[in-house]
């Protein structure tokens, strides 16, 4: 890479002597040298050639000298480094020089060694710089196109939102349009919030934002709130405790700041405590106030705790699944107390791990007590708005008196509570449902009740879908099930892990809810198919042997454990179920999912698809009733007519 070098002196015969002792380095393009007489020619020529990388300069020169030159500089390319030229060992003009923003100097008689390291180090150094100029231009390119679309969203939004909250308020409104209202307003509301937070992330950055300075009771503000959130615990039966010893008064601090740090701890520890309790403490410090948030949660790893701050960090994703995965929330924490003067802290312990698992926000505040507003504007009550979450429900389908009337039984497992419920609720008029918050959950929902199709989320606390699958695709009781991965991920690598554990089908979010149906309805007229491929296996007398032939691995050892016992015309469903380890429930399932037939029908007609073959060996119709277990040839011969329309005589002559 050419490096381009200004040099800057009085001297003519300096330029005969760069030109000498450069001329090979010049001819492979590895230098390039621009002369100037004094510092007025260097600034023209500097507007000439603006990739100069290098400014070497003499200080003592007719004209404009060269800290004179070095000012001027300093204004007008700040990339560029300067190296100063001297012949005085003078250490006075040298500090001034340095002081002025000089990178180097170099004393005369010139050491060429010298020069080329001091060459090399300040290409360095101005690379370094274009670079990060490069980076920051970008990077403001970039605020100002996303502050400028939030903008815009920011109207289309509140178009949004606004008829919605009228049409709530209408008496008349139909009940089947509620909810779905109710689902578009938290939405848009929740979309809302991030930009706002998005767009106050930028304006710290640009440090745009100012100190707002209100009186008012914090203890009581604060209590305020926590109080707000208190029907969001109340839905998940959390504890919500609010504790200060903060004494009652007037103090002087930033309302919207407090307001927004306490919305994003309180809404985060919502969001990952299942179960105990969340508490908010207030206490007095000498420096002001300590502000600590805590939650018997899900916790979070060791090794991503010194993350959670970072921007768009998103913690651990096979354990956490927030709304908030653009990780803004707790960067605009850190952000605002940072702001205001503060210092916030955070440690954390997992689930599974030794001691009681949650995490704690721990933030120094200074706050300032006051006798009196001093014409400072007052804190108003707190304005955010808090939806609460929806509960989890289930609408089952019809349920009729015989099982072969049922609609398919499909599973949803997810852990966003309002997504989970918007796929109950659609799915259920056409299918039976069931639903569950997390994989582990899920998979035991899976054994009870084994159903058609399962549709399972990707990142899920307490078991994700990958391991969902593993433990489904592992149980012999469960194998059969299909499985449909959805998950937010566009990551070609969790598509193909998902199905290369067995999944059947794979959506991204969002997903479109009629391409969900077509492929719900493929999977199910697939299982239909097989179901009736393994019945003509055993209803049709020419077909292959079913032992011989079935391609499933559980009817297969099914059919091996009959053809073993056979002849043993005391073989029930109860034995049966104790050699294949599952009890017999899940054998009535499992057998009636792969067949649609139970356990008793498959016994039954296992051993007449058995007599065919017996028949066809030459054996008699007695004979072959007491070696396919009926304890009657006539009993026998009444199920076979019965059966396959013909007498076991009748065939074995045909």
């Amino acid at each position: 890479m050419k490096t381009k070098i200004l040099l800057v002196d009085d001297e003519a015969d300096l330029e005969t002597l760069f030109r000498q002792r450069f001329r090979q380095a010049i001819q492979k393009g590895t230098y390039e040298f621009v002369f100037a007489r004094d510092g007025g020619q260097a600034l023209l020529i500097l507007e000439q050639h603006p990739d100069v990388d290098l400014v070497l300069t003499d200080i003592n020169m007719p004209g404009m000298d060269g800290l004179t030159l070095l000012d001027q500089l300093s204004q007008a390319n700040s990339i560029v480094p300067t190296v100063m030229l001297t012949a005085y060992s003078d250490m006075t003009t040298i500090r001034t020089a340095m002081n002025r923003g000089a990178f180097d100097f170099l004393t005369k008689p010139i050491d060429f060694e010298d020069l080329e390291a001091t060459i090399g180090k300040s290409r360095r150094y101005a690379q370094q710089l274009r670079e990060t100029q490069e980076s920051k231009a970008i990077d403001a390119m970039k605020t100002r196109f996303f502050t400028n679309i939030a903008h815009e969203l920011r109207i289309p939004l509140s178009l949004i939102i606004s008829p919605v909250d009228k049409l709530l308020e209408t008496d008349d409104l139909p009940h089947q349009l509620q909810q779905p209202l109710v689902t578009v307003r938290r939405n848009a509301r929740q979309i809302m919030q991030l930009i706002n937070q998005l767009l106050t992330i930028n304006q710290l950055e640009a440090r745009q934002m100012e100190l707002v300075d209100q009186v008012g009771d914090l203890p009581d503000f604060v209590r305020q709130l926590v109080e707000l959130f208190r029907p969001s615990t109340d839905v998940k039966n959390l504890t919500l405790r609010y504790e200060t010893d903060l004494p009652a008064g007037s103090y002087r601090f930033d309302a919207g700041k407090w307001e927004t740090i306490l919305f994003n701890l309180l809404t985060n520890a919502i969001r990952f405590t299942h179960v105990g309790t969340i508490t908010v403490w207030l206490h007095q410090t000498p420096a002001g106030a300590r502000l600590t948030v805590r939650d018997t949660g899900i916790g979070i790893s060791a090794h991503k705790l010194p993350h959670v701050f970072d921007r768009y960090y998103q913690g651990d994703n096979q354990r956490i699944r927030a709304n908030d995965t653009t990780g803004i929330s707790l960067a605009l924490v850190r952000e605002l107390t940072l702001r205001m003067g503060g210092t916030v802290h955070v440690e954390s312990q997992i689930e599974g791990t030794a001691g009681e698992p949650g995490t704690v926000f721990v933030l120094e505040l200074p706050v300032e007590r006051t006798n009196g507003n001093g014409g400072t504007p007052p804190v108003e009550a707190p304005s955010v708005v808090i939806d609460l979450p929806m509960q989890a429900g289930e609408l089952p389908g019809k349920t009729t008196s015989g099982p072969t009337e049922l609609p398919p039984l499909v599973l949803v497992v997810e852990d966003n509570a309002e997504l989970r419920e918007f796929m109950v609720t659609e799915l259920a008029t056409t299918y039976r449902v069931r639903s569950a918050p997390n994989g582990y959950e899920g998979w035991v929902l899976a054994k009870e009740e084994l159903p058609d199709i399962i549709i399972t989320d990707l990142m899920m606390p307490r078991l994700d879908g990958h391991g969902l699958i593993e433990r489904l695709k592992a149980d012999p009781a469960t194998d059969h099930i299909a499985i449909v991965l959805l998950s937010a991920s566009v990551e070609e690598t969790h598509r193909l892990r998902g199905l290369s554990l067995g999944a059947n089908d794979y959506l991204t979010k969002p997903f479109h809810l009629g391409e969900l149906r077509l492929r719900l309805r493929n999977l199910l007229s697939h299982q239909q198919r097989l179901r009736e491929h393994y019945r003509q296996q055993l209803a049709q007398p020419d077909s292959a042997t079913p032992l011989l032939s079935v391609g499933d691995e559980f009817l297969r050892k099914v059919y091996t454990l009959i053809e073993e016992h056979l002849d043993d015309s005391t073989l029930s469903v109860e034995w049966l179920a104790d050699e294949l380890a599952m009890s017999r429930k899940a054998l009535y399932l499992k057998v009636h999912n792969l067949t649609h037939l139970s356990p008793v029908e498959l016994i039954r007609q296992y051993r007449l698809r058995k007599a065919i073959d017996l028949l066809r060996l030459g054996h008699s119709a007695a004979e072959t009733a007491y070696l396919v277990g009926f304890e009657t040839p006539s009993y026998f011969t009444k199920v076979f007519r019965e059966f396959y329309h013909q007498t076991p005589t009748s065939y074995r002559k045909g």
